[in-house]
Parts: C-alpha cells; structure tokens; sequence
C-alpha cells in the first residue's frame, strides 16, 4: 500500500465528489493523503456578476471561500486526508489580460484559453512540482477534465505537465459531470489516458464518501436537481462501473504509444 497519496483536485469539493471513497480506503489502509485543492484562493473584491449570482446560490453572500474552506476541512477530516488549500483563484473570480471577467454571465465555465491566462498553466505546474518534491507521493490522483470546465482541465494538465513520467499518475471520473456521460479533452502533448480502472472499496468507505458530500452544503443546490437525493444518482451510475459493487472510475496516464 503507498505510503504517501497526493490527490489534485480543482475545487473544494472535487476530489471527495469524484475519489472520496478511494481516498477514505487509502488512509484507513494507512496511507498518509493529501489533497491540494489548487483553486481556493480567497477573491478581492469586487466579484464578477457570475460569482455574485453563484454567492447568492450558495447562500454564501461574505467571506465564501472561508466558507467553502471550512467545509472541506470538515468534508476531508470525515475521510482521514489532509487538506492544502492553494492561493489560485477560481475562474469565476479571474480576469483577462485585457481586465474583463475570464467568465460571463451567460458564458459556459469551459471558457477560456491558455492565451487569456498565459502564465497560469506554469504557475500551476510549478506549485504541483513543489509539493510533490517536498512530500514525495507514490501516486498522484487528479481530475480527468471530464465536462471540459476551464479549472479542471488546468489542474490536470498541470499534474501531467509536472509529475507524469515521474510519479504515478491516475485521472478520476469527474462527478456529477460525469453522470452526464461528458467527453474527456486531450491531454498535454505526448500523454494519454489509458484504460479505466474501477476501484470498489467497503460499505465504510463508501459512507464516508457520502457523509462527507453532505459537509459541502453550500454547493448541493448547483450539482444537482433540488428534488434530487444524491445517494440515489452516486448509486446508479456507481454501480454500473463496479458490476453490481458501487465503484470509482479512474484512467492511468501514460505516453501516447502506451495506448492499446
């Protein structure tokens, strides 16, 4: 069993969304994990309108992202990880070169290019390198970008920028995108997602997963319908990965010429 598990997710909420019960299964098999939530930085004011229609949704008005960093310490502490929250700020938050709002109002959250944040990818990158130099993880989970949301997809190139080839690296379904059946975006040149692994773990784990989804209370009213339970969608689309045995998807990444 590793000793040592870095898991990269975009969001606070992510990671436990998409790999809550592997996370949980590796740290009561004793394995020491850390999740770096990248962007969780604290905005300045003013808000763009997009957050401020979101801080509403939320019922987070003041201080969100002190909110939303205390629930996921709540969320992660229910499954033994450690949380890292990084200073990027989430892309409702960003600006472009020129000062407009990176997201619009009626704008998709795939917006942007790697032209409007020239700089971002290798700042990513480099905080990635960083931790993963000074707690030296034996794998590395992160999102697989599945929906295509700007923030994910920058946090996954990042890790494969940084640390494939150098470390164990494996991509999660992303959820509740992936309950749509999203496609992936291509990965950073040279890298491919090989094929999915569906990781099964107990029923404790699996409760962990969803005590700790109830601890991100800010967020339920965005991802998913309000006559919605969850439990129930997890469920179903959990179980068609495992054969019967709710399970997580997860791609191993590796060169392009390791494809089947």
């Amino acid at each position: 069993m590793p000793s040592h598990i870095l898991v990269v997710s975009p969001h606070l909420d992510d990671a436990v969304l998409s790999a809550g019960s592997r996370i949980h299964h590796l740290a009561s098999e004793g394995a020491e994990v850390t999740v770096l939530t990248l962007f969780a930085g604290i905005p300045p004011l003013p808000y763009s309108p997009i957050a401020e229609y979101f801080h509403y949704t939320w019922g987070l008005e003041t201080e969100p992202m002190e909110h939303r960093r205390e629930e996921d310490r709540k969320a992660l502490a229910r499954l033994g990880a450690t949380p890292l929250h990084g200073e990027f700020l989430d892309a409702v938050y960003r600006r472009r070169p020129d000062g407009t709002w990176l997201i619009d109002v009626d704008g998709p959250m795939v917006q942007g290019s790697e032209a409007a944040e020239p700089r971002l990818c290798d700042l990513l990158a480099a905080a990635v390198a960083e931790l993963a130099e000074r707690i030296q993880p034996e794998e590395v989970l992160t999102s697989a970008a599945v929906g295509n949301h700007i923030d994910h997809r920058r946090t996954r190139d990042a890790v494969v920028t940084a640390l494939a080839g150098k470390v164990p690296v494996r991509c999660w379904e992303d959820l509740p995108y992936g309950l749509r059946g999203s496609d992936i975006p291509p990965l950073p040149e040279g890298r491919a997602l090989l094929d999915p692994v569906a990781e099964t773990a107990g029923e404790a784990s699996w409760s962990a997963k969803y005590e700790a989804i109830e601890c991100y209370r800010s967020q339920h009213s965005m991802l998913w319908p309000p006559d919605a339970d969850f439990r129930d969608l997890f469920d179903a689309h959990a179980t068609g990965h495992g054969g019967g045995a709710p399970a997580e998807l997860f791609w191993p990444v590796g060169p392009c010429d390791d494809r089947p």
